[in-house]
């Protein structure tokens, strides 16, 4: 009995905590360890995400888009080329010289933007087969084209015959083939402008926690020292918070910048597409010229189809101007549905003095450089709206900066704990 009571006295009089299972110290290391990994995980989570983030809208504003546009000015270079080399052949033997340069220089574009695009695409083994097919037909079109041209200097019918093959090449094969590269594209640059500006739950879940955890450690460390605040651990709620409001806010500017952003990107579609059928509708409405009923209609058809879809947004600048060209346009394509085919021809590129720059032409041009600006002036404002959103996720710097936050947070929180395992020692 007398050693029970002397073994009691002992323990009476020893440190709080020495004989418990886990003493006082080792609570602290333990509390301090929690806290610094909380502290450290969301700095590492809110780096991670922002960086991500960030990197999306850098990745879909320099790579994505910009390959999208160069698949979408291809299939404009295509289709603008048949377009010339078509209406070239309705003006007489001899294609004017403008005619024949706008044709050298579509094809020598579209060249350099097989060859652009397809070094983007490496590594994506479906567009890289859509290109590469594009790459192989393009000599055999250019080879029908001037096969048509050279037989139109001789007068030959013949020419009409090499026209519409080239022609069914490009618009069954090639441009099909280069329509579906710009969708998958247009996708890709929309999943980028979404996961740019997806609101950031998950890192928003582990900042709340952390913060759950550090309350939780602050309570305890209140009740070991009898100290209700710690200045370490207020220090390192400070540093998460910073993190939660700076993803917070992030996500909520995005969101406003990344909308005005596919807002850009959807005009800059539409008037891309609009200028390639336009283009269409002046290859198709020559070749109905040039075929002289021999189509059935379906040259007719697939003219007023195009020109459905090169009608501009009513809030463009170019709605005026496409009345002018389908005014034409429509005239022509009656004069032609008529079987008076020298009248359409008229009506679509002038003639006499004025074959190749009047008729339609004039409106047609007019039209193309309202689309051309349009789409000029969509494309920059994207690239301003995502360089916004990349400069909300601080750039590049978006993980370092979060890393450092998250350092001194956990720092701070290791500083506050050791000055209470100080007074153990």
């Amino acid at each position: 009995m007398a050693m029970a009571t002397a073994r009691r006295i002992r323990t009476a009089g020893a440190p709080p905590g020495r004989g418990t299972r886990l003493d006082t110290p080792t609570r602290l290391w333990l509390l301090l360890t929690t806290a610094v990994a909380a502290v450290l995980t969301v700095g590492l989570v809110a780096g991670f995400s922002l960086a991500g983030r960030e990197s999306s809208a850098s990745h879909t504003a320099h790579d994505t888009e910009v390959l999208y546009t160069e698949v979408q000015n291809l299939s404009y270079s295509l289709a603008d080329a048949n377009a010339t080399a078509a209406t070239g052949l309705l003006i007489g033997p001899q294609t004017p010289g403008q005619f024949t340069s706008r044709y050298d220089a579509d094809i020598a574009q579209a060249e350099d933007l097989l060859a652009a695009a397809s070094q983007r695409v490496t590594g994506d083994a479906y567009a890289s087969a859509q290109l590469k097919a594009v790459a192989e037909q393009l000599p055999q079109y250019t080879g029908m084209i001037g096969q048509a041209l050279a037989e139109n200097r001789l007068g030959y019918p013949v020419a009409g015959a090499y026209l519409r093959q080239a022609s069914e090449l490009l618009t069954g094969s090639m441009l099909t083939e280069t329509w579906h590269v710009v969708k998958e594209q247009q996708d890709a640059t929309s999943g980028g402008l979404g996961s740019s500006t997806a609101f950031p739950w998950w890192e928003f879940g582990v900042g709340v926690l952390a913060l759950l955890v550090l309350w939780r450690v602050s309570r305890r460390v209140a009740g070991v020292s009898r100290r209700r605040f710690n200045p370490g651990l207020l220090g390192a709620v400070l540093a998460v918070a910073v993190l939660l409001v700076w993803s917070v806010y992030a996500a909520g500017a995005v969101s406003l910048e990344g909308g005005s952003a596919r807002t850009d990107y959807i005009g800059l579609a539409a008037a891309q597409t609009q200028i390639s059928e336009l283009s269409l509708t002046e290859a198709y409405v020559a070749l109905q010229q040039i075929d002289r009923g021999e189509d059935q209609g379906a040259d007719a058809a697939a003219a007023n189809t195009a020109l459905k879809a090169a009608n501009p947004d009513p809030g463009s600048t170019g709605p005026s101007d496409y009345r002018a060209v389908s005014g034409c346009v429509t005239q022509a394509i009656g004069l032609a549905a008529g079987g008076r085919y020298q009248a359409a021809i008229d009506a679509t590129v002038g003639s006499g003095k004025t074959a190749g720059e009047g008729g339609c032409e004039p409106a047609v041009g007019t039209l193309r450089a309202d689309l051309q600006k349009t789409a000029a002036a969509e494309q920059a404002k994207f690239g301003r709206d995502m360089s916004s959103v990349g400069s909300e996720y601080a750039g590049a710097a978006a993980f370092a900066l979060a890393l450092v936050i998250g350092l001194l947070g956990a720092a701070s929180a290791a500083y506050g704990l050791n000055r209470r395992l100080a007074e153990f020692r």
